[in-house]
């Protein structure tokens, strides 16, 4: 499902460049009109019975209590429809101002576009942003533009491309030099802040070509065609061209040129000029495999098709999208602002040749515009329509009779939108969100409250049956997610708006924290699954201020304003999802861990996201387009594309069970994971956070068989890591910020590479993306152990990490560390669960779980199940029975305080003995309990 004002996924040409050419590329003549479902003029207006003094057919407007309408219904007794029509507009001309909702839009909006709105060229999404026109004459010319702003902002994505379109359906063809000419080739200059001046050539440049030549490479060609010509949005002679520039290890300019050579066959001709977010291989690059997100209805006589884009493999989204019309927002607010009426008669001729189009038979459609080609389909264009209704029924530009067909097609809507139902939770919402739309702006009809207050209803419900018991939201995507939450936020403010009380919203406060919890701490979107890496903190705003929530405030304002909140790392178990955290600012450290499922999922079990400091670590690398492309394919339907383990090479299914849980202390964290993903090998993974310091991940594959298995472990980086392997650890190279190290613990035990894969920001935009892969393949069961590790700026922060097998089964990670709080040198132990004494370094313990570090003076310990902890023969922390859950200890001799938290830890409990006679003051949970002191140790009541 889209989502307001965001990025949608689409389609796109696909196919191998050895296809055999496409042919009949045109599209098809619309199908004789055999019905109409326009609703009568009877049936909307009312027919009149004068002799029983009653309505024999009831109008579908509210007559009695509306008075403005009065006299459409004199009118309409009188059975002159008409003059019920004229009334009718000139009521809605006049009638006082009401707030519709805000209009949707899927790409990269500017002012520039409504003249390509109003020749009928749409761009899909983010992919492709048009930038410019440039004319070219019949003698080689060389043109200048400004792209600094699109540079500086491509320089973190370490290069920049270019698409040349034809503007207008004409007989020209265009060409421009290539990379490959001999003189005109294409040249980007760039000024730098000291003056300097660098020219970049292209490093890929190819025209792609519809028809017999889909399937043909011109990667090498001299020449760059483009050219475009008759009905539908592309003919066999359609030609377009592509450029790519490499920008590694270029810095932001100050300025920016893109030079193009060209020349054209006529008298003039202008090329549009459009920014691309994807890169190409000239080498291979042909129609077939490219990824199209513009195409043209220019100087079409029936413009838009609305239907599916005949002759070629494209994807159903144009066919689904344009007829969103989320080109009339745009096109309304142009006319408000410019008084123009050739901007409002098209946009009204769009809307009304898509009613005209979709009350006849050949769209398939029983309910006309209110259902087609889907009801969620149905739902954005209507939210779009109102919105420009509201600047159009003023318009001298809008007829009676246009009017009526409009207001025809929203009554329609009504009962269809009631009625209709999807078992995807975000459509529905969408849906009865539009219905109760047309209830707060139409109150002219006389089902108006009954829309209205039955879609309120339904979507306080449906929120709720939206989210597991812990307030976590079903589909396994943030984006949706948070589409869902201001959703609801813009119903609400509709409703206030025009008047009318909002419902209850519990549901929305507890997927506004669940979206909180979850969201980095530079306050963007952890990007999981079908999802887009955007700034959350306006939306999260905006949930703050519907549910008046000042700890919510604060997170959507980084703590500038509100108040903290009292937790920061946080479980939703029926979700599978934890999140570790320090804190809610930018400068904060974060990381998920999840094993959640649903619509828009990735099969990503025990992936994690990590951030830390400054900029994301470890990003989930997104989703692209829901086309059957390789890039999307790899990147939605592989678990190779997620920061977990592969398992002898096999996608996991995200549906098997799986569980995820955190337990938070003051100075670290312990998440645990399990999944049976992949069957036959389980899955089990632990992330030890210590807090200022990083992660230690602990991956334990258990096969059921005795057979080898093959584990690939990953760790995806974004494109401007330039990561590097020093034997078996691999570091990133960021021009600036905060670096991570991925330090393996057995080095020997695997083979370390680095690989191609690719990130995808929003949807729409790929770059390649190198990530890091440990690999080994083994029979029984195997432990991976790495040790995250960010490195700030100037902390100088250094670390190693080895693995020991311990006697008696169990694993011992030794960690050292040079930190800005001091050197660090720990041992963690897990062991089995069986009550046995095992040795790990200096110490031993009797549970599964124990860490024991020194860092400067301070002792820090974490214990799991156990009873005793000993180091060299003597008692170190000790109790009288097997912990129930984990605890936490930390030690201080130079300000003699002892601290105990964690969920094992009750102040005022039973006994902990610790070796710390030194100690005067000593804390339980933050509260303060009195020290027993026995010969060479302390007691503590303390345990629950």
């Amino acid at each position: 499902m889209p989502l307001t004002r965001r990025t949608l996924l689409q389609g796109a040409l696909a196919g191998a460049c050895a296809t055999p050419a496409l042919a009949g590329l045109s599209a098809p003549a619309a199908q004789a009109a055999t019905a109409t479902t326009e609703v009568p003029d009877t049936a909307f207006f009312g027919a009149w019975d004068a002799a029983a003094g009653t309505w024999a057919i009831p109008p579908v407007f509210d007559y009695p209590n509306q008075p403005g309408l009065s006299a459409v219904a004199d009118a309409a007794r009188s059975a002159d429809y008409p003059a019920a029509r004229a009334a009718l507009l000139a009521h809605m001309r006049t009638r006082p101002d009401r707030t519709p909702p805000a209009w949707a839009y899927n790409g990269v909006y500017a002012p520039s576009l409504v003249p390509l709105f109003l020749d009928h060229i749409w761009t899909l999404g983010k992919g492709e942003i048009y930038r410019t026109t440039l004319t070219v004459g019949p003698a080689w010319t060389t043109s200048a533009t400004d792209v600094t702003a699109i540079v500086k902002a491509a320089v973190s994505a370490a290069g920049v491309g270019f698409m040349l379109m034809a503007r207008n359906k004409e007989s020209a063809t265009a060409e421009f030099g290539s990379r490959h000419a001999a003189s005109g080739a294409p040249v980007l200059t760039l000024t730098h802040a000291d003056g300097t001046v660098t020219r970049l050539g292209a490093s890929q440049s190819s025209s792609i070509a519809a028809g017999a030549d889909a399937a043909t490479v011109f990667g090498s060609a001299p020449s760059l065609f483009v050219h475009d010509e008759g009905t539908g949005p592309f003919a066999p002679s359609t030609r377009k061209a592509y450029l790519w520039f490499d920008l590694t290890g270029m810095t932001a300019p100050r300025s920016a040129t893109l030079e193009l050579t060209g020349r054209t066959d006529a008298a003039s001709q202008d090329v549009m000029l459009h920014q691309v977010q994807v890169t190409f291989d000239e080498t291979t690059r042909c129609w077939n495999n490219t990824v199209q997100n513009t195409f043209s209805w220019q100087a079409d006589p029936g413009g838009f098709d609305w239907k599916k884009i005949a002759g070629a493999d494209v994807d159903n989204e144009f066919y689904y999208q344009l007829p969103r019309f989320y080109f009339a927002g745009p096109l309304a607010d142009a006319y408000r602002d410019s008084g123009d009426e050739h901007t409002a008669a098209g946009l009204i001729g769009l809307i009304t040749d898509f009613i005209d189009d979709t009350n006849t038979g050949a769209y398939g459609s029983p309910n006309g515009a209110a259902s087609y080609p889907r009801n969620l389909d149905a739902a954005w264009r209507y939210q779009n329509w109102c919105y420009a209704y509201e600047i159009l029924r003023t318009s001298p530009s809008l007829t009676a009779d246009a009017n009526t067909s409009l207001l025809k097609a929203v009554y329609a809507a009504g009962p269809y939108f009631s009625t209709t139902t999807s078992p995807t939770p975000n459509w529905m919402i969408t849906i009865k969100s539009v219905l109760l739309y047309l209830g707060a702006y139409f109150p002219e009809f006389t089902q108006a409250s009954r829309w209205r207050d039955d879609a309120q209803a339904y979507l306080v419900q449906q929120v709720a049956d939206a989210l597991y018991p812990d307030g976590g939201y079903t589909e396994a995507s943030s984006t949706y997610a948070m589409g869902v939450a201001t959703t609801f936020v813009d119903t609400a403010d509709v409703l206030v708006a025009n008047g009318y009380p909002v419902g209850s919203d519990d549901p929305v406060r507890k997927l506004a924290w669940f979206l909180a919890d979850e969201t980095y701490p530079n306050g963007y979107d952890p990007a999981y699954g079908d999802s887009s890496y955007g700034n959350q903190r306006s939306a999260l705003a905006r949930l703050a201020a519907l549910l008046d929530d000042d700890r919510l405030r604060y997170v959507a304002t980084g703590g500038t304003s509100g108040a903290a909140p009292g937790h920061t790392s946080v479980t939703y178990p029926d979700t599978r999802v934890a999140v570790q955290r320090t804190g809610w600012t930018d400068r904060d450290w974060y990381l998920r861990l999840a094993a959640d499922r649903g619509n828009h999922g990735h099969p990503d079990e025990l992936a994690v996201q990590v951030y830390a400091h400054d900029r994301p670590l470890l990003p989930a690398m997104g989703a692209y387009v829901y086309a059957a492309d390789p890039t999307a394919d790899w990147l939605r339907t592989t678990t190779q594309a997620a920061n977990t383990v592969t398992i002898d090479g096999r996608v996991q299914d995200p549906t098997a069970a799986g569980v995820v849980g955190n337990v938070s202390v003051p100075w670290a964290d312990l998440a645990d994971g399990r999944t049976d993903a992949t069957p036959g090998v389980g899955h089990a993974r632990s992330v030890l956070f210590l807090h200022g310091l990083g992660w230690l991940v602990t991956d334990t594959l258990t096969p059921e068989d005795s057979g080898p298995h093959g584990y690939q472990q990953n760790w995806h980086l974004l494109p401007d890591a330039a990561p590097a392997l020093d034997g078996a650890v691999a570091r990133t190279h960021f021009a600036s910020g905060t670096q991570l190290a991925v330090v393996p613990a057995a080095p020997k035990a695997v083979t370390a590479t680095l690989a191609d894969g690719y990130y995808s920001p929003v949807t729409y935009q790929v770059s390649p993306a190198r990530y890091v892969s440990y690999s080994l393949t083994a029979a029984g069961p195997v432990t991976l152990d790495t040790l995250l590790l960010p490195v700030p700026p100037d902390s100088g922060t250094t670390a190693e990490l080895r693995a020991e097998d311990v006697a008696g089964g169990g694993r011992l990670l030794r960690l050292t560390a040079t930190t800005p709080e001091g050197a660090l040198n720990g041992f963690c132990l897990r062991a089995p669960d069986d009550g046995r004494t095992r040795g790990f370094g200096p110490y031993s313990f009797d549970g599964p779980l124990a860490y024991v570090d020194h860092l400067g003076d301070v002792q820090r310990i974490l214990l799991t199940g156990g009873s005793s902890l000993r180091q060299g023969g003597h008692v170190l922390a000790a109790c009288d029975a097997p912990l129930s859950a984990l605890l936490a200890v930390r030690l201080d001799p130079v300000t003699r305080t002892v601290e105990v938290t964690g969920p094992a830890a009750r102040p005022g409990g039973r006994p902990l003995r610790l070796a710390a006679p030194w100690a005067r003051t000593a804390t339980v949970e933050g509260e303060p309990v009195p020290i027993a002191h026995e010969p060479g140790r302390i007691a503590v009541p303390a345990l629950n």
